[in-house]
């Protein structure tokens, strides 16, 4: 008779075993990361995950963003400009090369950021690729 279970206890029995442990959903996370990278390979070259929001707070104006919705799209974002707080949501204003300003969240979003790069950066990447080929 201890194993006649009403549909509530089922139902109930059923949400617990689905929850997952912080250190599954991480491993989650992280495969799933990867896989953007194996996907987006040339689209995501020089760009870093944040994966935190210390990594989040600690980025810095004028590098550049870009990301994947909730809808596993990649967006191109743009130029990050300014971070805030909005309703306990960890906001990002972006500047795309239209020069059209839009906000995103962080918590709502997988972001990718790269640091500005300057002339001098460009130039020696490009030397680099020269020495690499003639190796």
């Amino acid at each position: 008779m201890d194993n006649i279970k009403s549909k509530r206890e089922k139902q109930i029995e059923n949400f617990i075993d689905s929850i997952q442990t912080q250190e599954d959903f991480l491993k989650k996370q992280e495969k799933t990361v990867r896989n953007y990278f194996k996907i987006y390979k040339e689209e995501l070259e020089d760009y870093n995950y944040i994966s935190s929001i210390e990594e989040f707070i600690n980025l810095k104006n004028g590098g550049y963003i870009r990301y994947i919705n909730l809808n596993d799209e990649l967006k191109w974002g743009g130029i990050l400009l300014k971070k805030f707080k909005y309703d306990d949501l960890n906001m990002m204003v972006l500047c795309n090369s239209y020069c059209k300003n839009f906000n995103i969240s962080f918590d709502k979003n997988v972001i990718f950021y790269k640091k500005h790069t300057t002339q001098a950066d460009k130039t020696r990447k490009l030397f680099l690729s020269y020495l690499d080929k003639y190796e």
